[in-house]
């Protein structure tokens, strides 16, 4: 599903315009951005937590060139699903 879809459906279900729930996505998706981006975990109970993750600097080996590079620590964003999410996928597969 992507996102087109996405409000589609929650418009059909809510009876909000697509513009509306457009709206409404984006700002809860910049929502939890900005707050990992400021070193807060957002923890949506019943769903899962969003939070910051640094991945460290590493060698990888370039089978292209036959190199070892160095690929530089960078900043991640981490999603850890709750258990109840956790079932519920688990006992739809």
């Amino acid at each position: 599903m992507n996102k087109t879809r996405l409000v589609e459906l929650l418009s059909i279900k809510t009876g909000f315009t697509k513009k509306e729930i457009d709206y409404i996505i984006n700002l809860f998706i910049d929502n939890i951005i900005t707050s990992v981006q400021n070193g807060e975990d957002v923890e949506i109970r019943g769903f899962g937590t969003f939070s910051q993750a640094i991945q460290e600097k590493r060698s990888i080996k370039s089978p292209i060139a036959g190199k070892t590079i160095e690929v530089p620590a960078k900043t991640k964003i981490n999603f850890k699903a709750s258990k109840n999410t956790d079932k519920q996928i688990t006992k739809g597969a």
